[in-house]
């Protein structure tokens, strides 16, 4: 470059009268080998389905090839501009769809597996005590004919099925790994749109099948739970008479006079579930979802807890005690307790015991504590 590039100077031959022709060379060669190098690596690598991880840092290195190795732009640019070379774009295109390629072979071998993780997900009877979690017991009051109130107890799911949680959560982990925030713009939102698509059709054929009034809550839950977290304003419209479907499907197993009553109590815990999951799941969810479900309000009590199971009676806290001000750093803790430095009055019995209406709780606390105190007044 630097040779193409100097000045013209005296003598009778002229060394750069043919720089121009050199650069246009050098330019396409270099675009030639760009070529052939992404042709050589796809027929080489892009069949092997097993190796994934290698598909990956293939699309990194075609991710890095141009900001890493400026003097390759400029070989490929040739006297170029920068704005108006033709060659540069060409190459630059071709080598970030490569790069895009190499991603979407990676991301569908994910959702292979998050597809098969799914599908443990049964409604054989064997398959529940692996599949529901813990329900919550609520408590409602209603009220009979004969005008009595009744208590009574029911259960609802507080947090999605085992198999769908662990398939989110495994690929969110895996995604994370691979530090999304560099992915192609173009690439983490259809991967929404999929998963998305596995659960409906996965629960479409779960719907059609005879299902006990349990299972079927839970179901509901799980399709109110990935729709609040993965259907953004975009996909709204795509997916709305799909869902609509599906939760009409699912209500027919539900009694409808429990599914008005659990109703409200679904919908709550649907909300916190999402608040719950929405950092774990942070790369599926959308970025329109993320600040609406941020927004949720969830308890922040210890019955709340979503991993343990801690006392319903949480220990109750200390009463606070009267401490003296470290205003005097040289005077001693006797001293400072002294009735000359804290100049409380005198106390009368008779005139406490006759007063005692007048005085405040606060001030009775203080006289019986201090009271007490054998060391208190004392100058020893």
């Amino acid at each position: 470059v630097a040779y193409t590039r100097g000045k013209e100077g005296e003598g009778p031959f002229d060394k750069y009268s043919d720089s121009e022709e050199i650069i246009e060379e050098c330019s396409s060669i270099s675009r030639q080998q760009i070529v052939e190098l992404v042709a050589s690596l796809r027929s080489q690598h892009v069949g092997d389905r097993e190796n994934t991880e290698l598909a990956l840092l293939l699309a990194r290195l075609y991710q890095a090839l141009f900001p890493l190795v400026p003097n390759l732009v400029l070989a490929v640019r040739g006297k170029q501009k920068e704005k108006d070379s033709c060659s540069l774009a060409e190459v630059s295109v071709l080598v970030e769809k490569e790069a895009e390629d190499m991603f979407n072979v990676w991301t569908s071998s994910k959702l292979s597996k998050f597809s098969t993780s799914l599908f443990s997900l049964t409604s054989t009877a064997g398959s529940f005590l692996t599949s529901l979690p813990a329900w919550d017991k609520v408590i409602i009051s209603e009220t009979g004919d004969s005008g009595q109130e009744i208590n009574s107890i029911i259960s609802i799911p507080p947090s999605p099925s085992l198999p769908l949680i662990t398939s989110l959560l495994s690929l969110a982990s895996t995604i994370h790994r691979t530090h999304p925030s560099s992915f192609p713009q173009s690439l983490l939102s259809p991967t929404t749109i999929n998963i998305f698509q596995m659960i409906l059709s996965h629960y479409a054929s779960l719907s059609s099948q005879a299902l006990t009034q349990n299972f079927a809550l839970q179901l509901l839950f799980d399709l109110h739970f990935t729709q609040t977290l993965l259907v953004s304003r975009d996909t709204k419209d795509q997916f709305s008479t799909t869902v609509s479907t599906l939760i009409s499907s699912l209500e027919t197993n539900i009694d409808p006079f429990d599914l008005s009553v659990f109703s409200p109590h679904l919908h709550s815990r649907v909300k916190k579930a999402a608040a719950r999951c929405v950092s774990g799941l942070g790369c599926l969810v959308p970025a329109d979802r993320v600040a609406i479900i941020s927004s949720y309000k969830i308890s922040t009590t210890q019955d709340s807890h979503n991993i343990l199971c801690v006392e319903p009676q949480p220990c109750p806290r200390f009463q606070l005690l009267p401490l003296s001000t470290a205003s005097l750093a040289k005077v001693s803790a006797k001293a400072a307790l002294s009735p000359a430095h804290l100049q409380l009055p005198a106390v009368d019995a008779k005139k406490t015991a006759a007063g005692k209406t007048d005085k405040s709780p606060a001030h009775q606390t203080a006289v019986s504590f201090f009271g007490s105190m054998p060391w208190f007044g004392t100058n020893s």
